[in-house]
């Protein structure tokens, strides 16, 4: 059954297993903005959400635009909106407003706007300042964070958001920030099994402030994109790869991260309803078990095995299109194979990245090093 967390200062009670932003489409040359889209139809993103609301899940993260315009629209048909948690964010926030050096005022005002009709709502639960280590704002005169800061408190009065937030990849950035800052509601975060480093100076300054935390990135140990759920497409090969598959890998995952009191909530990337159920599993689970330990350390020793290349052919084994294309850009540059003609925003994304991927899992079983790990 899922547990409730006061979500810091807020004293908003979230549930302690969220849903994260869960496109399908990736980034390319062209841009995050234009890259970022689904690819499965509207009604089964809407039954992933609304397993996890039946579940229990109350928090919802989305980051960028897709995302939030995917979340609205899932809601819309479930008719389900009341009592849940919604986040909306903007990827890159200071770094895309370096690149612009307009009036960081109007700026963040646009963002806000933009994510609330991507939303069709006028009203958002949080809007969070993404991926803040980027442009080091730190490094930047203090007045003009403060202007956005002034600028998202303005948003609030107006009602247009509840909670504001940042998020950010270097947890010891995220610390220093918040020390300089206080004035944010929620801080969002790397920590899983293997990056611990948020149990440092972070988590120093949250235990001194009221500042929720929301941990995203609980699967994805090394590899950007690669969750570990993806070791269990390969066969064990003796003498190099050999786990247990009875092991429900990811919510052991959560049960580590929310065995850490001082989190909130976290946010693991959702596309299936299978991965809600795994998910929802770990909360109210309790502490690992020395064995489960070992399970997840076993995990974490094949994750980097062999430059990452075992981990990437279960990435390639994935439908998800966005494990599949980070899986490919590993194998990519280990073994400089062409992708010619793969584009990731064209309508046959989906297809071409499934024949790249078959591609390149025919080259690997007839390679004598890695047809083993090639089923």
């Amino acid at each position: 059954m899922m547990k409730y967390r006061v979500l810091g200062g807020t004293g908003i009670r979230v549930s302690e297993v969220g849903l994260g932003g869960h496109r399908e489409g990736v980034e390319t040359h062209r841009g995050v903005a234009t890259a970022a889209r689904f690819f499965l139809p509207a009604q089964e993103r809407a039954r992933v959400v609304g397993r996890a609301i039946d579940a229990g899940v109350t928090y919802f993260d989305t980051t960028y635009g897709c995302e939030m315009a995917s979340l609205a629209e899932s809601l819309r048909l479930l008719g389900r909106r009341e009592g849940l948690f919604v986040s909306g964010m903007r990827v890159d926030f200071f770094k895309n407003w370096l690149a612009e050096k307009g009036d960081i005022r109007a700026y963040t005002r646009r963002e806000v706007e933009a994510c609330l009709r991507d939303a069709g709502w006028d009203a958002i639960d949080q809007f969070l300042l993404g991926a803040m280590c980027m442009g080091d704002p730190l490094g930047q005169p203090r007045s003009i964070l403060d202007d956005a800061i002034d600028e998202l408190q303005r948003l609030r009065e107006q009602g247009k958001v509840r909670f504001v937030g940042f998020s950010c990849h270097e947890p010891d950035y995220a610390a220093r920030l918040l020390e300089t800052f206080p004035a944010f509601d929620t801080v969002m975060t790397p920590y899983n099994f293997v990056n611990r480093k948020a149990e440092g100076r972070l988590a120093d300054v949250l235990g001194r402030t009221q500042t929720a935390w929301v941990v995203m990135k609980p699967l994805v140990w090394h590899v950007y994109g690669l969750p570990v759920t993806v070791l269990k497409n390969l066969p064990d090969v003796p003498g190099r790869l050999c786990l247990d598959r009875t092991v429900a890998i990811a919510r052991l995952a959560l049960q580590f991260v929310l065995a850490n009191p001082l989190v909130a909530t976290c946010v693991p990337a959702v596309n299936t309803v299978e991965a809600v159920e795994e998910n929802v599993a770990a909360s109210g689970a309790g502490a690992l078990s020395k064995d489960q330990e070992c399970a997840l350390a076993s995990y974490a020793r094949a994750m980097t095995a062999e430059e990452f290349v075992p981990l990437a052919i279960g990435g390639l084994l994935e439908e998800n299109l966005r494990v599949r294309s980070n899986a490919i850009a590993v194998i990519r540059r280990k073994f400089d194979w062409s992708t010619d003609g793969l584009d990731f925003e064209a309508d046959d994304a989906q297809g071409r990245a499934r024949q790249v991927a078959m591609t390149f899992l025919g080259r690997l079983r007839r390679d004598p090093q890695w047809s083993c790990y090639v089923l």
